[in-house]
């Protein structure tokens, strides 16, 4: 009898866990569309904002440093490529943390009136520049046919590694960055600053190797390069990351632990602070 009680109380508890991941599953695709409609709402190109950006950024670099600067990158593809296939990744990466770093205090009044998993806010602003994201592989795929080369099966499991590295390694980021925020306003301008600088150290602009020649590992201190490195040899060489993305693997399993031990720790404090 008390097996079956035991039994019994295990399967509504599954039941009950089944459930409430699925409503925090759902409340994460409505922030998601809301923070989309809000952002392109009244806008005759909607979403083609978000492409123009780095399409744009791509080519002002590929005229000062290619042509002007005559830079040379030592890839075969044409410069503009070279940059694509790390800017739209990056992009991905710097608007999730600077888009999510006020999601707790731009939404004050909602988490004073109702509660709900609140780690929903900031990671809907990772998962809609992920939509955005996704949105710029055609376009990049278009280039890459024009210019000579083609999508390969490696990127049906290149893509979806990638995704999900850089996926939960922004949840972190988010995380730490937004529950700090709530505390510490300035962070978010700080935030924006911080993000160029990183885009500059990172090789987007120029070759790994460039820099592993002067700096040796040293570059992988910073945990963007072998992961943009990664995504630049998906996109042009169909190449899959090898050992040498550790140091993005390792970023993301601390900034999963801190983010998440951060929130934990401030959540309760939010709507005093707010």
């Amino acid at each position: 009898m008390a097996a079956a009680s035991s039994a019994s109380y295990a399967g509504s508890l599954e039941r009950l866990n089944l459930r409430g991941v699925a409503r925090t599953w759902e409340l994460l695709l409505l922030l998601t569309a809301r923070d989309v409609k809000l952002r392109y709402e009244g806008t005759v190109l909607g979403l083609l904002w978000t492409l123009a950006k780095p399409l744009l950024q791509a080519l002002v670099f590929s005229f000062a440093l290619s042509t002007v600067l005559r830079i040379r990158v030592g890839s075969d593809a044409p410069y503009v490529l070279f940059l694509l296939a790390a800017l739209f990744p990056w992009t991905w990466f710097q608007a999730s943390i600077q888009s999510s770093a006020a999601s707790f205090s731009n939404n004050a009044a909602l988490l004073k009136k109702v509660y709900f998993p609140r780690f929903v806010l900031p990671l809907s602003a990772v998962t809609s520049q992920l939509l955005h994201f996704a949105l710029s592989i055609p376009i990049l795929v278009v280039l890459l046919v024009i210019a000579g080369y083609y999508p390969r099966p490696t990127w049906l499991l290149g893509l979806p590694l990638l995704t999900a590295i850089q996926l939960l390694m922004l949840a972190g980021a988010v995380l730490l960055v937004a529950s700090f925020n709530v505390f510490l306003r300035d962070l978010e301008h700080l935030v924006e600053v911080l993000m160029t600088l990183w885009f500059y150290l990172t090789p987007i602009l120029y070759p790994l190797s460039l820099v592993e020649e002067r700096l040796g590992a040293v570059i992988y201190l910073n945990p963007m390069a072998p992961l943009i490195q990664a995504w630049r040899n998906l996109f042009l060489y169909d190449q899959l990351p090898g050992v040498e993305i550790w140091p993005a693997l390792v970023f993301t399993a601390l900034a999963l632990l801190a983010g998440s031990i951060t929130f934990k720790t401030l959540e309760g404090q939010f709507e005093v602070a707010l």
